[in-house]
Protein backbone atom coordinates (compact mmCIF):
# COMPACT_ATOMS: atom_id res chain seq x y z
CA UNK A 1 0.00 0.00 0.00
CA UNK A 2 2.64 2.54 1.03
CA UNK A 3 4.88 1.46 -1.84
CA UNK A 4 2.18 2.40 -4.37
CA UNK A 5 1.70 5.74 -2.66
CA UNK A 6 5.44 6.49 -2.84
CA UNK A 7 5.42 5.65 -6.55
CA UNK A 8 2.52 8.06 -7.09
CA UNK A 9 4.47 10.83 -5.35
CA UNK A 10 7.47 10.17 -7.64
CA UNK A 11 5.23 10.44 -10.70
CA UNK A 12 3.53 13.62 -9.51
CA UNK A 13 6.80 15.35 -8.70
CA UNK A 14 8.69 13.76 -11.62
CA UNK A 15 11.61 12.50 -9.53
CA UNK A 16 13.50 9.20 -9.69
CA UNK A 17 14.62 9.04 -6.03
CA UNK A 18 12.67 10.52 -3.11
CA UNK A 19 14.52 12.70 -0.62
CA UNK A 20 13.19 13.35 2.88
CA UNK A 21 13.74 15.19 6.14
CA UNK A 22 13.08 13.65 9.55
CA UNK A 23 11.07 15.42 12.24
CA UNK A 24 11.31 14.09 15.82
CA UNK A 25 10.56 15.36 19.30
CA UNK A 26 10.16 14.26 22.89
CA UNK A 27 7.67 16.10 25.02
CA UNK A 28 8.47 16.07 28.72
CA UNK A 29 10.63 14.93 31.60
CA UNK A 30 8.90 11.55 31.34
CA UNK A 31 10.80 11.00 28.12
CA UNK A 32 14.52 11.42 27.57
CA UNK A 33 16.73 12.65 24.75
CA UNK A 34 17.36 8.98 23.93
CA UNK A 35 13.74 8.95 22.70
CA UNK A 36 14.80 11.13 19.77
CA UNK A 37 17.74 8.85 18.95
CA UNK A 38 15.38 5.85 18.91
CA UNK A 39 12.92 7.65 16.62
CA UNK A 40 15.71 8.64 14.21
CA UNK A 41 17.15 5.11 14.15
CA UNK A 42 13.77 3.54 13.31
CA UNK A 43 12.95 6.17 10.66
CA UNK A 44 16.37 5.72 9.01
CA UNK A 45 15.82 1.98 8.90
CA UNK A 46 12.39 2.44 7.27
CA UNK A 47 13.77 4.98 4.77
CA UNK A 48 16.59 2.62 3.79
CA UNK A 49 14.08 -0.18 3.18
CA UNK A 50 12.13 2.09 0.81
CA UNK A 51 15.15 3.65 -0.97
CA UNK A 52 14.55 7.14 0.45
CA UNK A 53 17.50 9.49 0.98
CA UNK A 54 17.57 11.45 4.27
CA UNK A 55 18.75 15.04 3.74
CA UNK A 56 18.24 16.64 7.15
CA UNK A 57 16.98 16.04 10.69
CA UNK A 58 14.80 18.48 12.69
CA UNK A 59 14.52 17.64 16.41
CA UNK A 60 12.67 19.47 19.20
CA UNK A 61 13.63 18.51 22.73
CA UNK A 62 11.11 18.68 25.61
CA UNK A 63 8.43 20.25 23.41
CA UNK A 64 4.70 19.51 23.42
CA UNK A 65 2.96 18.87 20.10
CA UNK A 66 -0.04 20.81 21.41
CA UNK A 67 1.89 24.02 20.72
CA UNK A 68 3.05 25.10 17.29
CA UNK A 69 5.88 27.41 18.46
CA UNK A 70 8.41 24.56 18.39
CA UNK A 71 11.58 26.10 16.99
CA UNK A 72 12.80 23.21 14.83
CA UNK A 73 9.26 22.43 13.65
CA UNK A 74 8.77 26.03 12.47
CA UNK A 75 12.19 25.96 10.81
CA UNK A 76 11.15 22.83 8.90
CA UNK A 77 7.91 24.48 7.71
CA UNK A 78 9.87 27.57 6.61
CA UNK A 79 12.47 25.44 4.80
CA UNK A 80 9.73 23.59 2.96
CA UNK A 81 8.94 26.82 1.12
CA UNK A 82 12.52 27.49 0.06
CA UNK A 83 14.20 24.12 -0.37
CA UNK A 84 13.36 22.13 -3.49
CA UNK A 85 15.66 19.14 -2.89
CA UNK A 86 13.40 17.08 -0.63
CA UNK A 87 9.83 15.86 -1.02
CA UNK A 88 8.89 14.03 2.21
CA UNK A 89 8.62 14.73 5.94
CA UNK A 90 9.07 11.47 7.86
CA UNK A 91 7.77 11.12 11.42
CA UNK A 92 7.79 8.07 13.70
CA UNK A 93 4.11 8.60 14.60
CA UNK A 94 1.54 11.24 13.69
CA UNK A 95 1.39 12.49 17.29
CA UNK A 96 5.04 13.57 16.88
CA UNK A 97 3.78 16.03 14.23
CA UNK A 98 0.75 17.46 16.08
CA UNK A 99 -1.81 16.47 18.73
CA UNK A 100 -4.28 19.13 17.63
CA UNK A 101 -6.37 18.39 14.55
CA UNK A 102 -6.63 22.03 13.51
CA UNK A 103 -2.83 22.48 13.57
CA UNK A 104 -2.35 19.13 11.82
CA UNK A 105 -4.64 20.08 8.92
CA UNK A 106 -3.21 23.61 8.62
CA UNK A 107 0.41 22.44 8.47
CA UNK A 108 -0.38 19.56 6.12
CA UNK A 109 -1.94 22.13 3.77
CA UNK A 110 1.19 24.28 4.11
CA UNK A 111 3.43 21.33 3.24
CA UNK A 112 1.22 20.24 0.35
CA UNK A 113 1.29 23.77 -1.10
CA UNK A 114 5.09 23.48 -1.06
CA UNK A 115 4.88 20.04 -2.76
CA UNK A 116 5.92 18.17 0.38
CA UNK A 117 4.20 15.06 1.81
CA UNK A 118 3.92 13.94 5.44
CA UNK A 119 4.44 10.21 6.09
CA UNK A 120 4.29 8.28 9.36
CA UNK A 121 6.69 5.35 9.20
CA UNK A 122 4.69 3.26 11.70
CA UNK A 123 1.15 4.31 10.66
CA UNK A 124 1.44 4.00 6.91
CA UNK A 125 -1.36 5.74 5.01
CA UNK A 126 -1.81 6.63 1.36
CA UNK A 127 -4.31 9.07 -0.17
CA UNK A 128 -7.25 6.64 -0.48
CA UNK A 129 -10.56 7.56 1.26
CA UNK A 130 -10.13 4.68 3.72
CA UNK A 131 -6.67 5.87 4.73
CA UNK A 132 -7.89 9.47 5.15
CA UNK A 133 -10.67 8.25 7.49
CA UNK A 134 -8.34 6.05 9.56
CA UNK A 135 -5.74 8.79 9.73
CA UNK A 136 -8.37 11.23 11.04
CA UNK A 137 -9.42 8.72 13.73
CA UNK A 138 -5.81 8.26 14.87
CA UNK A 139 -5.27 12.04 15.04
CA UNK A 140 -8.49 12.40 17.11
CA UNK A 141 -7.22 9.69 19.47
CA UNK A 142 -3.90 11.51 19.82
CA UNK A 143 -5.71 14.75 20.69
CA UNK A 144 -7.87 12.89 23.24
CA UNK A 145 -4.74 11.35 24.77
CA UNK A 146 -3.06 14.76 25.04
CA UNK A 147 -6.05 16.45 26.71
CA UNK A 148 -6.72 13.49 28.99
CA UNK A 149 -3.06 13.41 30.03
CA UNK A 150 -3.21 17.14 30.83
CA UNK A 151 -6.30 16.54 33.00
CA UNK A 152 -4.68 13.66 34.89
CA UNK A 153 -1.46 15.64 35.32
CA UNK A 154 -3.47 18.55 36.73
CA UNK A 155 -5.04 16.20 39.29
CA UNK A 156 -1.61 15.14 40.51
CA UNK A 157 -0.32 18.74 40.63
CA UNK A 158 -3.41 19.82 42.57
CA UNK A 159 -2.72 17.13 45.18
CA UNK A 160 0.88 18.32 45.40
CA UNK A 161 -0.31 21.93 45.78
CA UNK A 162 -2.64 21.02 48.65
CA UNK A 163 0.43 19.56 50.41
CA UNK A 164 2.43 22.73 49.53
CA UNK A 165 4.78 20.67 47.39
CA UNK A 166 6.54 22.45 44.52
CA UNK A 167 4.60 22.04 41.26
CA UNK A 168 7.22 23.08 38.70
CA UNK A 169 9.08 26.17 37.53
CA UNK A 170 11.61 28.19 39.50
CA UNK A 171 10.93 28.87 43.21
CA UNK A 172 10.57 32.55 44.19
CA UNK A 173 13.62 34.47 45.34
CA UNK A 174 14.28 33.58 48.97
CA UNK A 175 13.27 29.93 48.65
CA UNK A 176 14.90 26.71 47.47
CA UNK A 177 13.73 23.08 47.40
CA UNK A 178 14.66 20.23 49.70
CA UNK A 179 15.13 16.61 48.59
CA UNK A 180 11.33 16.01 48.66
CA UNK A 181 10.49 19.15 46.63
CA UNK A 182 9.19 21.13 49.60
CA UNK A 183 10.11 24.80 50.13
CA UNK A 184 12.85 25.86 52.49
CA UNK A 185 14.37 29.29 53.06
CA UNK A 186 17.55 30.43 51.32
CA UNK A 187 18.85 32.74 54.07
CA UNK A 188 20.92 35.05 51.85
CA UNK A 189 18.16 35.56 49.26
CA UNK A 190 15.51 35.92 51.98
CA UNK A 191 17.51 38.79 53.51
CA UNK A 192 17.33 40.58 50.13
CA UNK A 193 13.55 40.06 49.97
CA UNK A 194 13.16 41.49 53.49
CA UNK A 195 15.21 44.55 52.54
CA UNK A 196 13.03 45.16 49.46
CA UNK A 197 9.84 45.11 51.56
CA UNK A 198 11.42 47.21 54.33
CA UNK A 199 12.64 49.92 51.95
CA UNK A 200 9.33 49.97 50.07
CA UNK A 201 7.36 50.46 53.30
CA UNK A 202 9.80 53.23 54.30
CA UNK A 203 8.71 55.09 51.16
CA UNK A 204 11.77 54.57 48.97
CA UNK A 205 11.22 54.73 45.21
CA UNK A 206 11.68 51.80 42.83
CA UNK A 207 14.82 53.48 41.48
CA UNK A 208 16.38 53.77 44.94
CA UNK A 209 15.45 50.21 45.93
CA UNK A 210 16.85 48.77 42.67
CA UNK A 211 20.11 50.72 43.06
CA UNK A 212 20.45 49.69 46.71
CA UNK A 213 19.67 45.99 46.29
CA UNK A 214 21.93 45.63 43.23
CA UNK A 215 24.83 47.43 44.96
CA UNK A 216 24.64 44.95 47.88
CA UNK A 217 25.27 42.07 45.49
CA UNK A 218 21.76 40.59 45.44
CA UNK A 219 20.51 39.15 42.15
CA UNK A 220 17.27 37.63 40.83
CA UNK A 221 16.77 33.87 40.62
CA UNK A 222 18.13 34.05 37.08
CA UNK A 223 21.32 35.73 38.36
CA UNK A 224 20.40 39.03 36.73
CA UNK A 225 20.27 42.61 38.02
CA UNK A 226 16.95 43.73 39.51
CA UNK A 227 14.53 45.76 37.39
CA UNK A 228 11.12 47.34 38.04
CA UNK A 229 9.39 44.19 36.76
CA UNK A 230 11.34 41.78 39.00
CA UNK A 231 10.79 44.10 41.97
CA UNK A 232 7.04 44.29 41.30
CA UNK A 233 6.73 40.49 41.10
CA UNK A 234 8.43 40.12 44.49
CA UNK A 235 6.17 42.75 46.09
CA UNK A 236 3.07 41.00 44.72
CA UNK A 237 4.05 37.42 45.63
CA UNK A 238 1.82 36.10 48.44
CA UNK A 239 4.03 33.04 49.01
CA UNK A 240 6.33 35.17 51.16
CA UNK A 241 3.58 35.21 53.86
CA UNK A 242 3.71 31.39 54.13
CA UNK A 243 0.66 30.92 51.88
CA UNK A 244 1.16 28.37 49.09
CA UNK A 245 -0.46 29.67 45.87
CA UNK A 246 -1.03 27.54 42.78
CA UNK A 247 -3.03 27.68 39.52
CA UNK A 248 -3.17 31.48 39.58
CA UNK A 249 -2.15 32.35 36.01
CA UNK A 250 -4.62 32.10 33.14
CA UNK A 251 -4.20 28.98 30.96
CA UNK A 252 -2.54 29.13 27.57
CA UNK A 253 -4.70 30.26 24.66
CA UNK A 254 -6.27 27.20 22.98
CA UNK A 255 -5.28 28.31 19.48
CA UNK A 256 -2.05 30.31 19.85
CA UNK A 257 -0.53 28.57 22.89
CA UNK A 258 0.38 32.00 24.30
CA UNK A 259 -0.01 32.91 27.97
CA UNK A 260 -0.15 36.33 29.62
CA UNK A 261 1.65 36.70 32.97
CA UNK A 262 -0.76 39.53 33.87
CA UNK A 263 -4.04 37.62 33.52
CA UNK A 264 -5.25 35.57 36.47
CA UNK A 265 -7.94 32.95 36.97
CA UNK A 266 -11.01 33.59 39.16
CA UNK A 267 -10.36 33.27 42.92
CA UNK A 268 -12.54 30.13 43.00
CA UNK A 269 -10.04 28.28 40.75
CA UNK A 270 -6.87 29.42 42.55
CA UNK A 271 -5.47 27.05 45.20
CA UNK A 272 -4.33 28.82 48.38
CA UNK A 273 -3.11 26.95 51.47
CA UNK A 274 -2.07 29.14 54.40
CA UNK A 275 0.84 28.51 56.78
CA UNK A 276 2.24 25.66 54.66
CA UNK A 277 5.63 27.08 53.66
CA UNK A 278 8.22 29.04 55.70
CA UNK A 279 7.27 32.72 56.15
CA UNK A 280 9.69 35.44 55.04
CA UNK A 281 7.36 38.49 55.21
CA UNK A 282 4.63 38.98 57.81
CA UNK A 283 1.03 39.07 56.55
CA UNK A 284 0.66 42.59 57.98
CA UNK A 285 3.64 43.94 56.01
CA UNK A 286 2.51 42.16 52.83
CA UNK A 287 -1.03 43.56 53.15
CA UNK A 288 0.34 47.09 53.71
CA UNK A 289 2.44 46.76 50.55
CA UNK A 290 -0.64 45.66 48.58
CA UNK A 291 -2.61 48.68 49.81
CA UNK A 292 0.15 51.03 48.57
CA UNK A 293 0.48 49.26 45.22
CA UNK A 294 -3.29 49.22 44.67
CA UNK A 295 -3.65 52.89 45.59
CA UNK A 296 -0.95 53.78 43.06
CA UNK A 297 -2.64 51.66 40.42
CA UNK A 298 -6.01 53.31 41.04
CA UNK A 299 -4.48 56.77 41.11
CA UNK A 300 -2.80 56.12 37.78
CA UNK A 301 -6.05 54.77 36.31
CA UNK A 302 -8.18 57.68 37.49
CA UNK A 303 -5.72 60.46 36.74
CA UNK A 304 -6.69 62.36 33.62
CA UNK A 305 -4.07 62.38 30.90
CA UNK A 306 -2.43 65.76 30.57
CA UNK A 307 -2.95 67.47 27.23
CA UNK A 308 0.03 69.06 25.50
CA UNK A 309 -1.21 71.08 22.49
CA UNK A 310 2.25 71.66 21.05
CA UNK A 311 3.44 68.02 21.06
CA UNK A 312 5.74 67.36 18.11
CA UNK A 313 6.15 71.07 17.31
CA UNK A 314 8.61 72.29 19.97
CA UNK A 315 12.35 71.93 19.30
CA UNK A 316 15.46 72.80 21.29
CA UNK A 317 17.53 75.61 19.82
CA UNK A 318 20.64 74.41 21.67
CA UNK A 319 20.93 70.71 20.74
CA UNK A 320 18.15 70.16 18.16
CA UNK A 321 16.23 67.67 20.34
CA UNK A 322 12.47 67.61 20.72
CA UNK A 323 10.69 69.19 23.67
CA UNK A 324 8.29 66.79 25.40
CA UNK A 325 5.66 67.18 28.10
CA UNK A 326 6.73 66.79 31.73
CA UNK A 327 4.62 66.52 34.88
CA UNK A 328 6.23 67.05 38.28
CA UNK A 329 4.77 67.25 41.80
CA UNK A 330 6.50 69.05 44.66
CA UNK A 331 6.47 68.02 48.34
CA UNK A 332 3.25 69.99 48.95
CA UNK A 333 1.43 68.13 46.18
CA UNK A 334 1.43 71.04 43.74
CA UNK A 335 1.58 69.93 40.09
CA UNK A 336 3.90 71.68 37.62
CA UNK A 337 3.43 71.09 33.90
CA UNK A 338 6.13 72.04 31.43
CA UNK A 339 7.92 71.25 28.18
CA UNK A 340 11.46 69.89 28.57
CA UNK A 341 14.18 68.94 26.08
CA UNK A 342 14.25 65.15 25.73
CA UNK A 343 18.06 65.25 25.77
CA UNK A 344 18.33 67.12 29.05
CA UNK A 345 18.87 63.91 31.02
CA UNK A 346 20.74 62.07 28.26
CA UNK A 347 24.34 61.48 29.34
CA UNK A 348 25.53 61.74 25.72
CA UNK A 349 24.13 65.28 25.32
CA UNK A 350 23.37 66.76 28.75
CA UNK A 351 21.46 69.62 27.16
CA UNK A 352 21.49 72.74 29.37
CA UNK A 353 18.49 74.45 27.81
CA UNK A 354 15.74 75.33 30.29
CA UNK A 355 12.20 73.97 30.73
CA UNK A 356 9.25 76.10 29.61
CA UNK A 357 6.00 76.38 31.53
CA UNK A 358 3.31 74.55 29.53
CA UNK A 359 0.49 77.07 30.09
CA UNK A 360 2.69 80.07 29.29
CA UNK A 361 4.07 78.60 26.05
CA UNK A 362 0.71 77.34 24.79
CA UNK A 363 -1.03 80.66 25.54
CA UNK A 364 1.78 82.57 23.82
CA UNK A 365 1.56 80.42 20.66
CA UNK A 366 -2.27 80.57 20.54
CA UNK A 367 -2.18 84.38 20.78
CA UNK A 368 0.19 84.44 17.80
CA UNK A 369 -2.13 82.12 15.84
CA UNK A 370 -5.21 84.21 16.79
CA UNK A 371 -3.50 87.47 15.82
CA UNK A 372 -2.26 85.95 12.57
CA UNK A 373 -5.73 84.70 11.53
CA UNK A 374 -7.31 88.09 12.38
CA UNK A 375 -4.96 89.96 9.99
CA UNK A 376 -4.69 87.60 7.04
CA UNK A 377 -4.21 89.00 3.58
CA UNK A 378 -6.32 87.67 0.71
CA UNK A 379 -3.41 85.51 -0.47
CA UNK A 380 -2.76 84.14 3.03
CA UNK A 381 -6.46 83.22 3.47
CA UNK A 382 -6.26 81.03 0.36
CA UNK A 383 -2.97 79.58 1.61
CA UNK A 384 -4.53 78.55 4.96
CA UNK A 385 -7.54 77.03 3.22
CA UNK A 386 -5.21 75.10 0.91
CA UNK A 387 -3.36 73.71 3.95
CA UNK A 388 -6.68 72.53 5.39
CA UNK A 389 -7.64 70.75 2.18
CA UNK A 390 -4.23 69.05 1.98
CA UNK A 391 -4.63 67.92 5.59
CA UNK A 392 -8.03 66.37 4.81
CA UNK A 393 -6.69 64.68 1.65
CA UNK A 394 -3.69 63.28 3.52
CA UNK A 395 -6.04 61.96 6.19
CA UNK A 396 -8.17 60.29 3.52
CA UNK A 397 -5.10 58.76 1.90
CA UNK A 398 -3.86 57.39 5.22
CA UNK A 399 -7.29 55.91 5.87
CA UNK A 400 -7.30 54.31 2.41
CA UNK A 401 -3.90 52.71 3.06
CA UNK A 402 -5.14 51.26 6.37
CA UNK A 403 -8.26 49.86 4.63
CA UNK A 404 -6.14 48.36 1.82
CA UNK A 405 -4.00 46.62 4.43
CA UNK A 406 -7.17 45.16 5.97
CA UNK A 407 -8.19 43.85 2.54
CA UNK A 408 -4.79 42.18 2.09
CA UNK A 409 -5.10 40.50 5.50
CA UNK A 410 -8.60 39.27 4.63
CA UNK A 411 -7.31 37.89 1.31
CA UNK A 412 -4.64 35.90 3.17
CA UNK A 413 -7.25 34.49 5.55
CA UNK A 414 -9.57 33.64 2.65
CA UNK A 415 -6.76 31.85 0.84
CA UNK A 416 -5.88 29.85 3.98
CA UNK A 417 -9.48 28.84 4.66
CA UNK A 418 -10.05 27.87 1.02
CA UNK A 419 -7.02 25.57 1.21
CA UNK A 420 -8.28 23.93 4.42
CA UNK A 421 -11.77 23.44 2.94
CA UNK A 422 -10.27 21.39 0.09
CA UNK A 423 -9.06 18.88 2.70
CA UNK A 424 -11.60 19.11 5.52
CA UNK A 425 -14.76 21.05 4.64
CA UNK A 426 -17.16 22.10 7.42
CA UNK A 427 -20.16 24.42 7.85
CA UNK A 428 -18.17 26.58 10.31
CA UNK A 429 -15.38 27.20 7.80
CA UNK A 430 -17.89 28.01 5.03
CA UNK A 431 -19.69 30.51 7.32
CA UNK A 432 -16.33 32.11 8.15
CA UNK A 433 -15.50 32.32 4.43
CA UNK A 434 -18.84 34.03 3.68
CA UNK A 435 -18.38 36.49 6.56
CA UNK A 436 -14.89 37.46 5.36
CA UNK A 437 -16.11 37.97 1.81
CA UNK A 438 -18.80 40.34 3.12
CA UNK A 439 -16.25 42.26 5.22
CA UNK A 440 -14.00 42.61 2.19
CA UNK A 441 -16.86 43.99 0.04
CA UNK A 442 -17.76 46.58 2.71
CA UNK A 443 -14.16 47.77 3.06
CA UNK A 444 -13.73 48.04 -0.72
CA UNK A 445 -16.87 50.23 -0.84
CA UNK A 446 -15.35 52.52 1.83
CA UNK A 447 -12.15 52.79 -0.23
CA UNK A 448 -14.13 53.74 -3.34
CA UNK A 449 -16.10 56.43 -1.46
CA UNK A 450 -12.94 57.95 0.03
CA UNK A 451 -11.20 57.94 -3.36
CA UNK A 452 -14.14 59.82 -4.95
CA UNK A 453 -13.88 62.72 -2.50
CA UNK A 454 -11.91 65.43 -4.30
CA UNK A 455 -11.01 69.00 -3.57
CA UNK A 456 -13.76 71.48 -4.09
CA UNK A 457 -13.24 75.22 -4.63
CA UNK A 458 -14.97 77.69 -2.30
CA UNK A 459 -16.18 81.22 -2.85
CA UNK A 460 -14.62 84.20 -1.04
CA UNK A 461 -17.65 84.29 1.29
CA UNK A 462 -17.25 80.59 2.18
CA UNK A 463 -13.54 81.04 2.91
CA UNK A 464 -14.45 84.00 5.16
CA UNK A 465 -16.91 81.84 7.12
CA UNK A 466 -14.26 79.15 7.33
CA UNK A 467 -11.82 81.58 9.01
CA UNK A 468 -14.52 82.94 11.37
CA UNK A 469 -15.00 79.36 12.61
CA UNK A 470 -11.25 79.17 13.14
CA UNK A 471 -11.33 82.24 15.40
CA UNK A 472 -14.34 80.82 17.26
CA UNK A 473 -12.40 77.63 18.00
CA UNK A 474 -9.50 79.70 19.36
CA UNK A 475 -11.82 81.69 21.60
CA UNK A 476 -13.51 78.59 23.02
CA UNK A 477 -10.11 76.94 23.65
CA UNK A 478 -11.46 73.47 22.83
CA UNK A 479 -8.46 71.11 23.14
CA UNK A 480 -9.34 68.81 20.21
CA UNK A 481 -9.87 71.74 17.81
CA UNK A 482 -6.86 73.69 19.06
CA UNK A 483 -4.47 70.82 18.45
CA UNK A 484 -5.70 70.57 14.86
CA UNK A 485 -5.30 74.34 14.39
CA UNK A 486 -1.76 74.24 15.78
CA UNK A 487 -0.89 71.36 13.45
CA UNK A 488 -2.19 73.29 10.42
CA UNK A 489 -0.78 76.75 11.08
CA UNK A 490 2.35 76.25 13.22
CA UNK A 491 5.37 74.74 11.49
CA UNK A 492 7.74 74.58 14.46
CA UNK A 493 8.61 76.34 17.73
CA UNK A 494 12.28 76.85 18.59
CA UNK A 495 13.16 77.34 22.27
CA UNK A 496 16.48 79.16 22.76
CA UNK A 497 18.16 80.26 25.98
CA UNK A 498 17.12 83.88 25.42
CA UNK A 499 13.90 83.63 23.33
CA UNK A 500 11.20 81.52 21.70
CA UNK A 501 10.68 81.65 17.91
CA UNK A 502 7.41 80.49 16.32
CA UNK A 503 7.50 79.57 12.63
CA UNK A 504 4.18 79.40 10.77
CA UNK A 505 3.39 77.18 7.78
CA UNK A 506 2.77 80.24 5.59
CA UNK A 507 6.08 81.24 3.91
CA UNK A 508 8.22 83.99 5.44
CA UNK A 509 6.30 84.23 8.72
CA UNK A 510 8.07 83.92 12.07
CA UNK A 511 7.50 85.55 15.45
CA UNK A 512 10.15 86.20 18.13
CA UNK A 513 9.61 86.51 21.86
Amino acid sequence: MIENYLEKIKQRLKVVVLHAVIYTRYSSDNQRSESIDAQIRLIRKWAQEHNIVIDKIYADEAQSAKRDDRQQFQQMIADSKKQKGWQLVLVHKLDRFARNRMDSVAYRVELRKNKKYLISTTEQFDDTPESCLLEGIIESMAEFYSKNLARETMKGLTENALKAKHCGGTPPLGYELDALNFYKINEFEAQGVKLIYQWFLEGKSYTDIIAGINSLGYRTKRKRMFTRNSLYEILRNEKYTGTFVYNKMESRDEFTGARSRHKYKPESEIIKVENMIPEIISKEDWNNVQIILNSRKNAHTNRAKEEYLLSGKVQCGECGGSYVGKRTTNSRGNVYLSYICCRKRNSNYKCKNHCVNRDWLEEYVLKIVDNYISHLSHKQQHCIYKLCLERVENSHQSEIEVLKKEVRNIDKELFRIADVITIASSSTLIEKLTSLEQQKAEIQLQIENLAKEKRKSLSEQEIGLFLINFRKMLKERSASYLKELVYLIVNKIIVNQENVIVYLNVPNVKVNK
